[in-house]
């Protein structure tokens, strides 16, 4: 069940958090015309971000169930 909750979170917070830093202009950090590595930093943001929200997902399910328990 946890491998279940992480990788649907991981898909929902990795489109969010993709969002949210293509919203914060990153790019404008880079040199011109280096797409390779603007792409490459907002999806390794995006996966660390998405990885760590989920993983709190995960351990929020495991109080929740050893909770009510």
């Amino acid at each position: 069940m946890d491998e279940l909750i992480y990788f649907t979170s991981l898909i929902i917070f990795f489109a969010l958090s993709l969002r949210v830093l293509r919203a914060l202009h990153i790019e404008n950090k880079f040199e011109k015309f280096k797409l390779w590595e603007i792409k490459t930093a907002y999806f390794l943001g995006a996966l660390a971000i998405a990885h760590l929200l989920s993983e709190v997902m995960v351990k929020l399910s495991q109080l929740m169930v050893g909770y009510f328990n």
